[in-house]
């Protein structure tokens, strides 16, 4: 609405009234209050100028509402626009006009065609319209698919900054944690792999419609960090709950420092541990629980002094405004998440 004149509109126009033999073309976009004249041949005066009018003078108005074409051979007898102001003030009396979807499928306007006279109309009329309207939405089609992709080169950008920035930050931190070259290695490669897989999962689909490229379920992300770990007994469980990708990053990176605490000292370094992993919606936050269970009393507590603990805490907290607290038991330990659900979104 309220846009510029453009050629390949205007030519559309043009055409039309040249096949179909009369006077008036217009490519009409319709809201609520009135319809706009993205294109137009054949109007004159204010009409023109203004390249609008309010919907008690459109008969594009019905098209775009039935979702189909309109015929109208004699407007003063036609029973569905007899008391349209057009007729009087416009002169319109003979109307055909075809529906013009958007990339979505929704009717945004009219391709129409208008004479001042009574006119038959011709099914080979009604084909050159739709022929015609069938390319303008081709070209809609083509400028979303160009503004999904300019969006998701956007995105990307923005991510792949987000990500350099955090994989420096982990690099700094684990080489002060880390006692040699070798652990240190082993901590960074286990991060990266977990950005990794959440980046992977949470990858735009590259502009094509239908899918909600940048989510991903919860459970599917879970079940993919975990998948390196083998031995011990997993359980993961809990509803739908769909992640943005900031989220997806931080759980992905806290599920993966849980996972590795898990392999040094908890459940996944015995063939005979299990872990639990559940999660629930009540009210307006995720409630998710990390339980580990150890045949035998455990003998090796961890400092929460380290990166890893410091990472998890930062990641719930900050990243995603949540709380954690952290329960050991004699046979391996509890970790509780409370999460806002508009924090899932991000």
């Amino acid at each position: 609405m309220d846009s510029p004149h453009e050629e390949v509109f205007d030519r559309a126009v043009r055409l039309a009234t040249q096949l179909t033999g009369r006077p008036v073309g217009l490519l009409s976009l319709v809201d609520g209050e009135r319809q706009f004249f993205k294109a137009q041949v054949g109007l004159t005066g204010d009409v023109a100028k203004d390249r609008e009018t309010p919907l008690s003078h459109s008969f594009c108005q019905h098209v775009v509402i039935d979702g189909a074409p309109l015929i109208v051979k004699d407007a003063r007898d036609d029973p569905r626009v007899r008391d349209n102001l057009a007729i009087d003030d416009l002169g319109v009396v003979a109307y055909l006009g075809v529906p013009v979807h958007g990339p979505d499928g929704e009717p945004l306007g009219s391709f129409c065609v208008i004479d001042g006279h009574p006119h038959e109309w011709s099914a080979a009329d009604l084909q050159t319209l739709e022929d015609l309207t069938a390319m303008i939405e081709t070209d809609l089609k083509l400028r979303d698919t160009v503004a999904q992709r300019d969006l998701l080169i956007s995105e990307m950008n923005h991510r792949l900054k987000n990500i350099f920035t955090l994989i420096g930050g982990m690099i700094r931190q684990s080489a002060r944690d880390a006692s040699d070259p070798r652990e240190m290695a082993e901590q960074i490669t286990g991060r990266v792999q977990a950005l990794n897989a959440a980046h992977s999962l949470v990858l735009p689909d590259g502009g094509t419609r239908g899918h909600e490229g940048g989510e991903v379920a919860l459970d599917e992300l879970a079940k993919t960090v975990l998948a390196p770990y083998p031995g011990a007994q997993k359980i993961v469980r809990g509803g739908k709950v769909m992640l943005g990708p900031k989220a997806a990053v931080a759980f992905a990176l806290s599920l993966h420092e849980l996972a590795t605490n898990a392999a040094k000292y908890g459940a996944f370094s015995d063939i005979l541990g299990k872990v639990e992993l559940d999660w629930n919606v009540a009210e307006d936050k995720l409630g998710l629980t990390w339980r580990e269970e150890l045949p035998q009393t455990l003998q090796t507590t961890t400092s929460d002094e380290g990166f890893g603990s410091r990472l998890l805490q930062l990641n719930v907290e900050a990243q995603l405004r949540g709380t954690l607290v952290r329960d050991m038991t004699p046979n391996g330990v509890h970790v509780t998440l409370a999460v806002p659900i508009e924090a899932l979104i991000d």
